[in-house]
Parts: C-alpha cells; sequence; structure tokens
C-alpha cells in the first residue's frame, strides 16, 4: 500500500459556514511526488478545491491527518471514505481528471461529516452534485463520471436545476431528477447492501443543503 497524507494544522471550528478559508491551507503530502500529489497540489489552487481543503481541515481536530491509502479492494476508479480523515483510493486503471474529481468527492465528505461515515444514499447524491460543479468550474465537464451512465446523466440534470452563484434551487424539475438519480445509485453495485457492511439507508427529504451552503461561501 501507498499513504499519501496532507497535514492540516489548527483548530476545530463549531461551524465551518462561519470560518472563511485562509489562503495557506497547510496542505503537505508524505510522498512527495506522483499522480496523486499532483492531483492534490492542482486541487488545492482551484477555486473550489481551495475553499474545500480549507474547510475540511476545519472539520478535524488539531494537527490532524488526511491520509489517502492506495488499495486493490475496492472497485477501479473509486475512492472511499472511511472516517478519522481516512480515504481509500484504487489507483489501478485511472484516467485523466479522475484523481482531482474523486479526491474532491470524498473532501466533500470529510467537509459535511467530519470523522464519520455516514452510509446515506442522498449524501452520495450530494457529493456527486458537488464532484460534477467542480468539474465545471475547471472547465472540464467531460471528465465527470459516477459508476452509472444514468446516474452521471441525472447528477448533471440535477446541477442544471440550479443557480451556482446564490446556491439556490431554481427548477421545478428538481425533486423529478432527484428521484431518478436515486433510483440509479441503486443500481450501483458500489452502494448496493453487502454482508458484513453496514447498510445503505435512504432518507425521504432531499436536502441539498451542506452544497448550497459550501456555493454560498465561496468568493
Amino acid at each position: 500500500m501507498i499513504l499519501i497524507a496532507i497535514f492540516f494544522m489548527g483548530s476545530c471550528a463549531e461551524s465551518v459556514l462561519d470560518m472563511v478559508p485562509e489562503d495557506e491551507t497547510n496542505c503537505i503530502s508524505r510522498s512527495g511526488t506522483g499522480e496523486l500529489d499532483k492531483a492534490l497540489a492542482y486541487l488545492k489552487e482551484t477555486r473550489l478545491g481551495g475553499p474545500l481543503l480549507a474547510y475540511a481541515r476545519l472539520r478535524c481536530p488539531p494537527k490532524y491527518v488526511i491520509e489517502f491509502t492506495s488499495t486493490f479492494g475496492i472497485p477501479e476508479r473509486s475512492m472511499r471514505y472511511m472516517g478519522m480523515g481516512w480515504v481509500l483510493y484504487n489507483p489501478n486503471n485511472l484516467q485523466n481528471g479522475d484523481l482531482e474529481q474523486l479526491a474532491f468527492h470524498e473532501l466533500f465528505h470529510i467537509y459535511k461529516d467530519g470523522n464519520d461515515v455516514n452510509r446515506v444514499l442522498n449524501d452520495e447524491i450530494e457529493a456527486y452534485m458537488a464532484q460534477y460543479i467542480f468539474c465545471l468550474s475547471v472547465g472540464r465537464p467531460k471528465i465527470f463520471k459516477t459508476p452509472n451512465d444514468e446516474l452521471t446523466e441525472n447528477i448533471i440534470k440535477l446541477v442544471k436545476c440550479m443557480d451556482l452563484d446564490s446556491g439556490t434551487i431554481t427548477s421545478d424539475e428538481f425533486a423529478s431528477h432527484y428521484d431518478k438519480a436515486m433510483r440509479a445509485i441503486k443500481q450501483c453495485s458500489l452502494y448496493q447492501n453487502k454482508e458484513g457492511e453496514a447498510p445503505w439507508v435512504e432518507y425521504p427529504v432531499r436536502d441539498i443543503s451542506t452544497l448550497c451552503n459550501f456555493l454560498r461561501s465561496i468568493k
């Protein structure tokens, strides 16, 4: 296994949305080289990635470490947040732009959930929306990928139902596309219940308030 870590120095805030990201996120990778290091360095310099890294830091205790560990024990072209700042990723068969958008997806989970792991399908849809918005923000919407073409299509439609500047839902079609995205994500093997693992759950409330608040916080 290859261990790559981002060190964040600073105290944990009660509400990250009340904090303004600092210019310096104190992001250091242990490996110093490699594709993941380059992806994280690139992410830090982007309009959305920099603030998300800062917010993730604020969700962690002092001197906390967000670790990225390579493994072949999860599907190709995927990452998985394990809680306590630990992210697994499969380095096999990665394509251009995968690491940046997958890391953004997992950092969004850290930003929302902190040390916890919540196996909630609604949270995954919200994180995929954040992932696609990141791809849009760097001018590369075509690299956006989810495990299922139908899910990809409906995530894109969900984002089109939003005003990204104000972080608000602007279309009555949002609920319909959300339901379609929920049906699609349930068909993905990545999100199907497996023996020995906590079950995935679905909440009836279609809440994307964390994403909306994040977008509103961006200057």
